[in-house]
């Protein structure tokens, strides 16, 4: 009986071990070991109750990385970093589609330069319209917009930040893929 008892226990310790880290800060700490470069995470947001999207900062450029939480913990789904795209002036930002193939998360996300911007939204080649959160994070105003599916190419999607009283102060638009003139 004992040995079935400390047998059932170290299949349980050896599943934990291979299945993920205990805690979200455990992932993302381990996930820091893979992603190249000092970065520092900036934002956490739980997309649903099993998973979360982590931001983050190095020098220059801005990632995510999505963890799903399981049976014995957390695991690390990827990332995206890179460049923001900084034209025109007000708004930095990029475009990500995070996961694996059961989970996927499909975001925009960059930093609010202009300080009278209050409001974004993102408007996709098919229609969705995904108003952005903005948070403040030390010295980083983070904004990000979740959409339904992937936005292929990125670019084609428009991007427009407004004032509190509704004023456009920023807008990225570009003609569309297949648009006639």
């Amino acid at each position: 009986m004992k040995l079935k008892r400390i047998l059932a226990l170290a299949g349980i310790l050896i599943l934990m071990a291979i299945s993920g880290c205990g805690s979200l800060e455990e992932s993302v700490a381990e996930a820091k070991k893979v992603v190249p470069g000092d970065w520092e995470v900036i934002h956490t947001q739980e997309v649903d109750k099993h998973s979360t999207v982590v931001f983050y900062i190095n020098n220059d450029e801005l990632g995510a990385g999505l963890f799903q939480k399981e049976t014995f913990g957390w695991n690390w789904l990827g990332s995206g970093l890179g460049p923001l795209v900084t034209h025109p002036e007000g708004l930095l930002w990029r475009y990500s589609d995070l996961g694996s193939k059961t989970t996927k998360c499909y975001v925009y996300y960059g930093l609010v330069q202009n300080p009278d911007i209050d409001k974004i939204e993102v408007k996709t080649t098919w229609g969705e319209s995904a108003k952005a959160e903005i948070t403040q994070s030390g010295d980083y105003r983070l904004w990000y917009a979740f959409i339904s599916r992937p936005q292929v190419p990125s670019v084609d999607a428009d991007i427009i930040g407004y004032s509190s009283s509704g004023a456009e102060l920023y807008k990225f638009s570009q003609p569309k893929q297949g648009a006639t003139k």
